[in-house]
């Protein structure tokens, strides 16, 4: 199953290099979407993500501007890569 959800991603990524450059803006959420299917599949990806999100406030912030304004599903697992406060 997880192989099933890393081809998705890596075709997702793989399409939207391909069409970043085309007019029809396809690209970006291909890659964000990509993305996505990564950090909720695998721990490891969440794990260093939430790390770059500790150290690096406006990455944090561009993330936290994504979860506010994406539907709840990839919201969810967005949040699950939010810093943890100590």
């Amino acid at each position: 199953m997880k192989l099933l959800w890393w081809s998705l991603a890596a075709l997702l990524i793989l399409l939207g290099l391909a069409t970043v450059w085309l007019p029809i803006p396809t690209g970006v959420p291909l890659l964000a979407l990509g993305g996505v299917v990564i950090i909720g599949s695998s721990r490891t990806a969440a794990r260093l993500l939430r790390k770059r999100r500790k150290s690096t406030p406006h990455l944090n912030g561009v993330f936290t501007w994504i979860e506010d304004r994406s539907p709840l599903r990839f919201a969810r697992i967005l949040k699950r890569t939010r810093p943890r406060n100590k």
